[in-house]
C-alpha cells in the first residue's frame, strides 16, 4: 500500500544527524534537531523556508508546553526548559554526569504530560558492566526517575492511544519492546518483546497513528516499517536516505509523514552520490497520526 503514500517536499537541510521531529498544531510547524550541529529546527507546513536555532549544547529530543515558545528538552547533560528564539535556558536536573560517554538521546511527552528521555553509550570502548545508559522519567514535581536499565542507545520512545502501553527499543539489540504502563504514577509492569528488526536495520524513532499501529525510522535501511498492535508488519516505505532516523505524523490533518535523517557516519562519496541523506521528507498519506501530548510541568518563573 505504499503506492498511496506521496513524497511531497523534500527539505534539503543536510542535517549530520537529524532527529526528534514533532509537530506542532497551533501554529503548523514541524520542529527537528540536527544533534551533532546543536541546532534546532523550524518548517511552517508549505513553506520553502527553514528556521534554524542555536543550542547551548547538543539536544537529543524535546516537547511542546504549555508556553507555546517555550520546549521541555532533553539536551545531552540534563533536562531544561529551553526558548529557541531567545536562547534562554532553564535547567531543571542534570542526568548521568558522572558519567563522560553518555548523552540523552530519544525523549517524549507521554500521554499524561510527563516527559521521558533516555540515554545512549556515546563511547564504545567503555566497561558495559561498569556503567550504561538508561531511560528517565520526569515528574511534574521534578523527580527524575530512571525507568529502564542496562541501555546502549535509547530509542523509540511511545505510546499507544490510550496511553497505557509503552513502546521503546534499545537499538543495537535491534528489538522493540512494549510495557503496560500505569497511567498514574508512569510506573511499568515488565517488558515483552514487540518486533526485532531486520539484520541491517536498527530501530529509532517511533510515532503512532490514530489506529494504534507503530511507525518506525530504521537507520541503516532506508526503511519505515508500520506495525500493528499485535506486531504484524503491514508496510514498508522506502525513502531516499540511508539512515531515516525519526517519524512524526502532522499536517493540516495530521496525515502527513515527516522523516528526518542522517549524513551521519557516511562518506564524502556516499554524500555526493546520494544528496539527500541527511534532509527532512514529508509525505502524503491515507493515514492519520496523533496530536503530540504537551507536557505540564511548569517553569519556576
Amino acid at each position: 500500500m505504499t503506492t498511496s503514500i506521496t513524497l511531497i517536499q523534500e527539505l534539503p537541510v543536510a542535517n549530520t544527524l537529524g532527529e526528534g521531529v514533532i509537530w506542532q498544531q497551533d501554529t503548523q510547524t514541524a520542529f527537528w534537531t540536527d544533534i551533532q550541529q546543536n541546532k534546532m529546527y523550524s518548517w511552517k507546513f508549505g513553506s520553502i523556508v527553514t528556521n534554524q536555532y542555536e543550542c547551548p549544547e547538543r539536544l537529543g529530543c524535546f516537547g511542546f508546553t504549555t508556553e507555546q515558545e517555550w520546549f521541555i528538552c532533553g539536551f545531552e547533560s540534563g533536562f531544561a526548559f529551553f526558548h529557541p528564539l531567545s536562547g534562554q535556558i532553564e535547567w531543571i536536573a542534570k542526568i548521568e554526569s558522572e558519567y563522560v560517554h553518555t548523552r540523552l538521546n530519544d525523549g517524549r511527552v507521554d500521554r499524561q504530560g510527563r516527559f521521558w528521555a533516555g540515554t545512549m553509550m556515546e563511547d564504545e570502548g567503555v566497561d558495559e558492566n561498569r556503567a550504561k545508559a538508561a531511560l528517565y522519567r520526569l515528574d511534574n514535581n521534578r523527580q527524575v526517575t530512571k525507568v529502564i536499565e542496562q541501555v546502549k542507545v535509547a530509542n523509540g520512545l511511545c505510546w499507544d492511544p490510550s496511553g497505557d502501553i509503552l513502546y521503546f527499543a534499545d537499538s543495537p539489540t535491534q528489538t522493540i519492546i512494549k510495557a503496560n504502563m500505569n497511567k498514574n504514577t508512569g510506573e511499568l509492569q515488565p517488558a515483552s518483546p514487540f518486533i526485532n528488526t531486520d539484520k541491517h536495520a536498527f530501530p529509532d524513532g517511533s510515532c503512532i497513528d490514530s489506529e494504534g499501529c507503530l511507525w518506525n525510522a530504521q537507520w541503516g535501511s532506508s526503511t519505515i516499517k508500520r506495525y500493528s498492535p499485535t506486531g504484524e508488519l503491514l508496510l514498508v516505505l522506502d525513502t531516499p536516505c540511508e539512515q531515516p532516523s525519526c517519524v512524526a505524523f502532522g499536517g493540516p490533518d495530521l496525515q502527513h509523514l515527516f522523516v528526518t535523517s542522517a549524513r551521519q557516519n557516511l562518506s564524502t562519496d556516499k554524500i555526493e552520490q546520494e544528496p539527500s541523506n541527511g534532509n527532512l521528507f514529508v509525505y502524503q498519506t491515507p493515514y492519520t497520526g496523533l496530536a503530540e501530548s504537551v507536557c505540564t510541568l511548569q517553569r519556576q518563573k
